[in-house]
């Protein structure tokens, strides 16, 4: 009798812990980027029931296309919640939760919290919305506000001059809230007395994205001082550069400056620069005049920059393996049907290119060139020896200038020692 009730107690304990519902796995606390795809886990073992979510108490519905809320769905073989793409607005607590019945209770998750981080929106200096040039006063000070929107966490506004240095000075920040109340909005102030004229721009970026995002720049410019002008150069350019942007001021007296050094000996309209190099990369050339109060006033700022060549040969697309194999298999073509049709291949070169040429083409041969390889070429008139010299030109007619100079140099000094040599009291 005994025996008999314990098998019967035994047998119904088991067959009511087999038709419990039980969770495989549960969602947990989630930190996710805007923009991506999150999913928040939730197998059912022994599923009797419906699933549902709820946010913050909510429920989100029983439906797996979940068609009250677009971005979200349920899976067909689990419970987990799929929310693509996340937006900041999604945040908050969730709760997985399977209803019971016919004597199955039901089940429901911890809660957990899942926060969305999200990229803080594109920076920009609010003085500069309008016009990308400020005009102030010698000793004036500006002050000056950079923005970002939409950052969680909240921005980290930084502020930098156009030589890429940042600036730390007199730098204030506020952070508020967003009218989402998810996200934040960051205001950073820059006051400031420019003692020249110069770029700014501001960053922002936050600890989920560290890389950020750059503003705009703002030129700001001293009241009668010169707008800066960009020039940029490649290697061996030569270039003028006007005092008054090509016009003539007369008798004026010019004085030249790079990076703020005088140059004594050149007082033309003009400065020349020969032989441009990478050395000369963001140097800044000035010419200032006198005013009528004979003081130096500079009307011109132009800033070399350096850009890298990249001229190439233009050539036919036609490797050198490619042509020695087509002229073998011509020869053989025409061994065996006796036609004589050539072939021309044409090789488009640029003038005063900065690299040797890899082939050269002699007497209806394709030659490769070596390094400081001299070419023999022959023709009806004799036969001679070149060497390829990149920018060649340029050099030649810089020696022939420099020629000149000299010529000019050896006659005044003849004529000086002409005059010196000449007896007293001679006409």
């Amino acid at each position: 009798m005994i025996n008999t009730i314990l098998i019967i107690l035994t047998t119904f304990l088991s067959n009511s812990i087999a038709s419990n519902q039980y969770f495989i796995t549960q969602p947990k606390n989630t930190t996710a980027m805007a923009g991506t795809l999150v999913t928040l886990p939730c197998t059912v073992g022994n599923k009797q029931g419906t699933c549902q979510w709820t946010r913050d108490g909510l429920g989100l519905g029983v439906d797996i296309e979940l068609a009250a809320y677009p971005r979200f769905t349920m899976s067909e073989n689990s419970c987990d919640l799929q929310i693509s793409p996340l937006l900041p607005s999604d945040e908050g607590v969730y709760q997985c939760q399977v209803s019971g019945g016919h004597g199955v209770a039901p089940i429901s998750s911890a809660p957990v919290s899942l926060s969305v981080n999200s990229e803080p929106g594109q920076p920009y200096i609010v003085q500069a919305m309008e016009d990308g040039v400020m005009e102030v006063k010698e000793g004036e000070e500006v002050e000056l506000q950079c923005e970002s929107q939409g950052g969680r966490p909240p921005a980290e506004i930084q502020w930098w001059d156009g030589e890429g240095r940042r600036i730390v000075s007199d730098v204030t920040e506020h952070v508020r809230r967003m009218e989402d109340r998810k996200t934040f909005k960051t205001v950073s102030t820059l006051k400031f007395k420019p003692l020249a004229g110069q770029k700014i721009k501001c960053s922002a970026h936050n600890d989920a994205f560290s890389e950020g995002k750059v503003s705009d720049y703002l030129e700001v410019v001293l009241s009668g001082q010169p707008k800066l002008e960009l020039k940029t150069l490649e290697d061996g350019d030569s270039v003028k550069i006007f005092c008054n942007n090509e016009k003539t001021l007369g008798d004026t007296k010019f004085k030249w400056f790079i990076n703020d050094v005088e140059i004594f000996d050149e007082t033309k309209s003009f400065l020349e620069i020969q032989q441009f190099s990478k050395s000369y990369d963001k140097s800044k050339v000035k010419c200032s005049v006198k005013d009528k109060r004979n003081n130096d006033v500079v009307i011109r700022v132009v800033e070399l920059v350096y850009k890298q060549s990249v001229r190439e040969p233009k050539a036919l697309p036609k490797t050198f393996k490619e042509i020695t194999n087509r002229e073998s298999s011509s020869r053989i073509n025409k061994k065996k049907s006796g036609n004589k049709k050539q072939t021309m291949f044409t090789c488009i070169v640029e003038e005063d290119i900065a690299v040797e040429p890899k082939y050269v083409w002699i007497d209806g041969k394709l030659r490769e060139m070596t390094t400081d390889e001299t070419v023999e070429a022959t023709d009806q008139n004799g036969k001679y020896k070149c060497k390829v010299i990149p920018r060649g030109m340029k050099k030649i007619k810089k020696m022939s200038k420099d020629f000149k100079n000299l010529n000019k140099l050896f006659k005044k000094m003849s004529k000086t020692l002409a005059e010196m040599t000449l007896p007293t009291g001679t006409n």
